[in-house]
């Protein structure tokens, strides 16, 4: 069996995508790092490429695009005591400009999670956290690394000393600060464990336990408040908790739970310019597959966006993994693993969405005469009457040609699109007949109703276009 996985994503200052992930088999102990630059629309610049070069076991890699629009790798492989972070970087062509490395031997293996993160700060730096077990004890520690790969501080133990730790997450701030999590078994109950360093890797909190949790996405805003997203276990199962920190580590808000319904996790989560939180996550459902749902979140840990399922059938076992990013554009770009073309093989999915709050603001700037629209109920739970005007005395719509048509598509939050109405030429309403309706039930083209979720309207009349969102409740 062929098999992708441990997928990620980033985005570079032109919109172009980067993904990597890891290739081969666990069973005999060999893998490589592939990955692949695609445009804004997920068409293909650089086809799959093998970025590791060697015959060992390259696998659980990470990627973050530098402020050169370089592009940096790592991932863990061999090293003379186990496995290690390796490196790598290209140019934005994807020419080779620092080969793959060994950046910090490590001891990893035995029990650890080896899974490592990374983030890039202003200072184009490469901060890591990632884990090892050297002494019986599976350790949390931080790397950090110059712009090519070469170890700025070597190697910081920053979980407690003899505490088994596993399963990290990093972010930082504009101060060049480093805020760490990861899980621990400190307590009688599995730990979300907090650290902060600053640049130069010192201690500014040592150890504070948040939450019960593993898997964090870690993101500071422009006031330098910390995000977290991660999986909380309960007595049914997983789900996904949110918190807020201020930079003394101080919780201000939850921990809140974002979803809670069944058996949730893997969660990760990307900030746009308007400082709105994106959360993607998977679903493992009893029959084993694994759709994936999405939310938009301010700053406050409320939703702008519900949770929505963004992945549909047909999906089997072995998927999920998603990642997110956001463009210049605020645009969104999601990939997962499914095996939905073959069985045997695991392969990565791409899809990209529009950002609802950067729709509504492009079109304040356009031009004054557009189409009205709007929806009652909203929301909705079986239907809802979309209301619209086609014509509006005076304007350029007046005077288009009577048989000129327009239509209405709805698109979920993530663009794929689930109906599409064509309404009749402005004539047979009556020639100056300003208002139309359509009344729709929440299905889509096939009939089949849709997830609980926020929908966009896209009205279209003449080379005008004019947007509104929906949302259904089941």
């Amino acid at each position: 069996m062929k098999v992708r996985m441990q997928p990620d994503v980033d985005v570079d200052g032109f919109n172009f995508v980067w993904a990597v992930w890891d290739s081969g088999s666990w069973v005999s102990g060999t893998a490589e790092i592939l990955y692949s630059k695609r445009d804004n629309l997920g068409g293909c610049l650089i086809p799959e490429t093998d970025v590791s070069n060697n015959a060992s076991f390259s696998h659980l890699p990470r990627v973050a695009v530098d402020a050169s629009n370089n592009v940096q790798f790592i991932w863990r492989d061999a090293s003379p005591q186990g496995d290690g972070v390796w490196h790598a970087k290209l140019a934005n062509d994807g020419s080779v400009l620092v080969p793959s490395h060994l950046a910090m031997s490590g001891a990893g293996g035995g029990s650890s999670s080896l899974l490592p993160e990374m983030v890039i700060n202003k200072y184009k730096e490469i901060c890591i956290i990632w884990d090892e077990e050297p002494s019986g004890y599976n350790q949390m520690d931080f790397t950090k690394l110059d712009s090519i790969g070469n170890p700025i501080i070597a190697k910081i133990r920053v979980s407690p000393e003899s505490v088994l730790s596993f399963w990290p997450g990093i972010g930082v701030d504009s101060f060049g600060n480093n805020h760490l999590g990861y899980r621990t078994n400190k307590t009688s109950t599995d730990s979300l464990a907090y650290t902060k360093l600053n640049k130069d890797g010192n201690f500014l909190i040592d150890y504070k336990a948040l939450d019960a949790g593993l898997l964090p996405t870690i993101i500071a805003d422009r006031s330098q408040n910390i995000h977290m997203v991660y999986p909380h276990q309960t007595g049914y199962g997983w789900v996904i908790n949110y918190l807020k920190l201020n930079q003394n580590g101080n919780i201000i808000i939850g921990p809140k739970t974002l979803y809670d319904l069944e058996y949730y996790g893997n969660p990760h989560m990307a900030m746009d310019s308007m400082q709105y939180l994106h959360v993607v996550w998977e679903e493992q459902t009893a029959s084993g597959t694994f759709p994936i749902y999405y939310a938009k979140i301010d700053t406050l840990g409320n939703f702008v966006i519900p949770p929505m399922q963004v992945v549909y059938p047909p999906y089997t076992p072995g998927g999920g993994l998603p990642r997110i990013a956001v463009d210049r554009n605020n645009r969104l770009h999601l990939i997962w693993v499914d095996v939905r073309i073959d069985p045997n093989t695991t392969d990565i999915f791409y899809k990209r969405g529009e950002n609802e709050q950067t729709v509504k603001e492009l079109e304040r700037l356009k031009a004054q005469n557009q189409p009205k629209i709007s929806i009652f109920p909203n929301p909705f739970t079986t239907e809802t009457k979309v209301i619209f005007s086609l014509s509006h005395p005076g304007s350029q719509m007046d005077v288009r040609e009577e048989t000129e048509r327009g239509k209405i598509e709805i698109f979920d939050i993530l663009g794929r699109k689930v109906k599409e109405f064509d309404y009749l030429p402005k004539a047979q309403y009556g020639g100056n007949c300003s208002f139309n309706q359509i009344v729709w039930n929440g299905k889509d083209e096939a009939g089949c109703k849709l997830p609980a979720g926020v929908y966009l309207l896209w009205l279209e009349f003449g080379g005008f276009r004019k947007m509104c969102n929906a949302i259904l409740i089941r």
